[in-house]
């Protein structure tokens, strides 16, 4: 590759990069996102944005691959890891929790701007089948209640995601997510483990 195409292929990526982390502050400023305001945050014209994205719905898309990439990646390493499956649910929760702090409001960003079918979709690739396979093997450990696994794996999820995705409609604001993170442990113990293996 000569030095032109490297220079180029450097400069889209950083411009990309930029794009991406504007609009993760407008988001949790809760700022309108618009091409106009993305361009003038990024210190370029609106036309140059339109040379990497085809429309709003575009760029949110690069914005949204960007943030879940890594995330899906830090699931595969969890799920994929040799350790007891009730370590591996544990492990899920508090990787949730850590995008949590890191990217607080993206879950209600996330509601608004992706269709009911890309995030079906999305969830039940990345999450939802993986965690089936995590309670499979723990029912037949005889460790797990043994129950449908594609319940168990959807409570799961609901059980984890869907307090953060209702913080931003709570009637007082939640201060102590570690508590609110050790409260869906313990109600996870109680689902999922059978009797003799609660630690509690």
């Amino acid at each position: 590759m000569n030095l032109p195409t490297k220079r180029k292929e450097l400069m889209n990526r950083l411009l990309k990069d930029q794009v991406v982390k504007t609009v993760l502050v407008m988001i949790q400023e809760e700022a309108p996102i618009t091409m106009d305001k993305v361009a003038a945050e990024c210190g370029v014209s609106k036309g140059t944005l339109y040379n990497y994205f085809k429309n709003k719905t575009d760029m949110l898309n690069t914005v949204h691959e960007a943030v879940i990439i890594p995330i899906k990646q830090g699931l595969c390493k969890i799920f994929e890891k040799n350790i007891p499956p009730m370590e591996k649910i544990y492990a899920f929760v508090g990787n949730v929790f850590n995008f949590e702090k890191e990217y607080p409001l993206y879950f209600k960003f996330i509601q608004s701007q992706r269709s009911a079918a890309d995030a079906v979709t999305e969830r039940m690739e990345a999450v939802i089948i993986p965690l089936v396979n995590v309670c499979r093997e723990g029912m037949r450990l005889g460790r797990f209640k043994d129950v449908d696994p594609y319940v168990m794996a959807a409570m799961i999820f609901g059980t984890v995601v869907g307090p953060l995705e209702s913080l931003t409609y709570r009637e007082a604001p939640l201060r102590d997510l570690e508590k609110l993170k050790q409260e869906i442990v313990r109600f996870l113990d109680k689902c999922i483990l059978k009797e003799q293996e609660r630690s509690l």
